[in-house]
C-alpha cells in the first residue's frame, strides 16, 4: 500500500526498488499481480469461443465482417472483424463463404491486432469504419497494412448500450456483479477476443497484438498484463498515475463509467494499492509502445506520467530488453496524431514480424 500524500510528494517507489535479481523481481510481479486481481475482483475461466455472423461488406482492399463472439457468464461481444484481400477476388455470398475465407487452410496467414476504441458512443465503428473520427480510425489503417483486425465493442459503448440506457454507464453492470469490476469485464472480453483469433485458420497466432487509444489505450496493456498471448502492445494517451491526478475517483466509483469501484474505499481512507506503473510492468518483457501528450485535457497530470515512463524504461533496460520499450511525449492534447500512429505501425511491424 502507498500513502497518497507519499506519491504525491515523491511518486511510488522504483520498479526496481529491492529488487536485486530475476527471482527478487518474480516475486514482486506475482505480489503486483495479486493485489491488480484483487483489487479488480478477479478473472473467471476463459470459456470456448463461439462466434455469430451478423452481416458483411466487401470494400477496396478489405472485408468487414460484423460478428458476435461468447464471453464468460453467457455473454455476448458484439464486434468488427476486418480481413485484408489477398491478389485474389474471394466471392462472399453465403455465412458458409465467411467461414471459409476466415479458416481456409490454403491462405496465407496474417498477423492480427485487437483494436480497442476509445469513450466513444459509437464504440467499435469509431476505428474500424470510415464513419469513425479523425485521428481514431487505426483498425481501418490497420487491416490496409495487413493485419487481420479485431474491433470489439466494450460494455456500455456501441451496440452495447443496454435500452433506455445513455452510453458509458456501469449502474446496470454492476446491479449484475457487484462484486466485480467493469476493468475485469473488458479484460475478460478482450481475453476471449484473442482465443476468438486463435481458432480461425488466417491468424498467425504467434504474431497478435493489441492497440488502443484513451480507454483503449489502458485495456490494451491491462490485458497484455494478464495474457502472454499479445506480443505486442500500443498505447496511446492511456497511461494516468494517481500521482498528482486532479480527479481523485477517476478509477473508482463515479456517477456515470466506473472502472474499479473497490479503488474508492482505498482513496477515502488515503492510500491505493498499486501505482499504474506498476500495472504497466507487467506487460514486461512484451513489446510496448506509449504515447502522451503534454496538453492533454482528459490526463492533464503528465509529468509524473513521464517519469512512469522513465521508470519503466529502466525496467526493460534492467531486463536486457533493450528497444522493447518505447515511449514518445508531445505538445499534443488528447489525441493519436498521423505521425505517432505511423510509429506506432512500425512497432508493431517490427515486432510481429
Amino acid at each position: 500500500m502507498y500513502t497518497l500524500k507519499e506519491i504525491e510528494k515523491n511518486g511510488p517507489p522504483p520498479l526496481l526498488h529491492n529488487v536485486s535479481d530475476m527471482k527478487d523481481w518474480h516475486e514482486k510481479k506475482s505480489t503486483i499481480m495479486q493485489n491488480w486481481l484483487d483489487c479488480i475482483g478477479g478473472l473467471p475461466p476463459l470459456v470456448k469461443p463461439s462466434m455469430k455472423i451478423n452481416y458483411w461488406e466487401i470494400h477496396t482492399g478489405y472485408y468487414l465482417i460484423n460478428i458476435c463472439y461468447s464471453t464468460v457468464y453467457k455473454d455476448w461481444v458484439p464486434a468488427n472483424l476486418l480481413v485484408p484481400k489477398v491478389s485474389e477476388e474471394v466471392n462472399i455470398a453465403s455465412k458458409e463463404d465467411v467461414l471459409q475465407l476466415l479458416n481456409s487452410a490454403n491462405r496465407e496467414q496474417f498477423r492480427a491486432v485487437l483494436a480497442l476504441h476509445p469513450t466513444s458512443d459509437s464504440g467499435k465503428e469509431d476505428i474500424s469504419t470510415a464513419a469513425g473520427r479523425k485521428n481514431r480510425q487505426y483498425g481501418l489503417e490497420l487491416v490496409n497494412r495487413g493485419y487481420v483486425v479485431l474491433a470489439p465493442d466494450t460494455i456500455t459503448a456501441g451496440d452495447r448500450v443496454l435500452k433506455n440506457e445513455q452510453p458509458f454507464q456501469t449502474a446496470a453492470f454492476y446491479k449484475s456483479h457487484p462484486n466485480w469490476s467493469a476493468v475485469a469485464k473488458m479484460i475478460v472480453d478482450h481475453r476471449q477476443g484473442i482465443s476468438l483469433l486463435e481458432g480461425l485458420s488466417i491468424v498467425d497466432t504467434s504474431k497478435i497484438g493489441a492497440i488502443g487509444h484513451s480507454l483503449g489505450g489502458y485495456n490494451s496493456f491491462f490485458l497484455a498484463g494478464v495474457d502472454s498471448r499479445i506480443k505486442a502492445v500500443v498505447c496511446s494517451c492511456g497511461f494516468s498515475l494517481f500521482a498528482q491526478d486532479p480527479e481523485k475517483h477517476r478509477w473508482g466509483r463515479r456517477e456515470w463509467f466506473s472502472h474499479i469501484p473497490k479503488i474508492s474505499d482505498y482513496i477515502n481512507e488515503g492510500i491505493v494499492p498499486f501505482e499504474f506503473t506498476e500495472i504497466a510492468a507487467l506487460v514486461a518483457p512484451t513489446p510496448l509502445f506509449m504515447w502522451m501528450g503534454q496538453n492533454d485535457s482528459i490526463f492533464p497530470h503528465w509529468e509524473p506520467a513521464a517519469k512512469g515512463f522513465a521508470d519503466l524504461n529502466s525496467l526493460y533496460e534492467w531486463m536486457e530488453e533493450d528497444g522493447k520499450f518505447q515511449s514518445l511525449i508531445g505538445n499534443s492534447g488528447h489525441d493519436f496524431p498521423p505521425e505517432i500512429r505511423q510509429n506506432a505501425y512500425t512497432f508493431l511491424d517490427k515486432w510481429l514480424s
